[in-house]
């Protein structure tokens, strides 16, 4: 616990000193550009378009660094909020949901060096009925679901960031979770 505690202190003078320091700025960037961009994945399956809504958050967060204010919230609350509002806005303006086409899932699966072919293969496949269970959960399942495992998220950062309670965080969670495998098995059966 105290090493959390110790990484909450020490964000909490990055933040403090970004706004005048480029150096604090760019630790705190390297501290969650891939929770920010995993979350973004999540919810965005392009992967320009998630390349920039994470290059947004991070301007927008250096342009507003001076409005942050630690005893309001964390740093990682703060930032996840200004991501999450980005996503939110690109969705709005596109005004729909883009289903996830099997030749563009393909930029997410990453080769496995030490695995055969075939289980590779497998891994893609799998990873590609993942994205299309995703696509199918309303909004907010999908956005919890990022933020838990995108983002890596505790389910009390998910509560301060959304507004909700802890234990709703984690029923909403399990729902989404279920209704994931209810999509996968389906799709095992057609």
């Amino acid at each position: 616990m105290n090493g959390v505690k110790s990484l909450n202190v020490e964000e909490k003078v990055l933040a403090s000193n970004a706004g005048h320091q480029a150096e604090s700025f760019m630790a705190l960037y390297d501290l969650y550009f891939n929770r920010v961009y995993n979350y973004v994945r999540y919810r965005c399956y392009d992967p320009q378009v998630a390349d920039d809504i994470t290059a947004q958050s991070f301007l927008k967060a250096l342009s507003r660094i001076s409005t942050y204010n630690a005893d309001k919230a964390p740093f990682g609350a703060w930032l996840f909020a200004i991501v999450r509002n980005l996503v939110s806005d690109y969705y709005r303006h596109e005004k729909k949901y883009n289903l996830v086409d099997i030749e563009d899932a393909e930029f997410i699966v990453q080769p496995y060096e030490n695995r055969d072919l075939e289980e590779s293969a497998e891994q893609r496949e799998e990873k590609i009925k993942m994205l299309q269970a995703l696509d199918k959960l309303p909004s907010r399942q999908r956005d919890l679901i990022a933020l838990k495992f995108g983002s890596e998220m505790t389910n009390r950062d998910i509560a301060r960031l959304t507004g909700l309670t802890e234990q709703n965080v984690g029923v909403l969670v399990h729902r989404g979770i279920k209704t994931l495998r209810k999509h996968l098995q389906e799709g095992e059966k057609v």
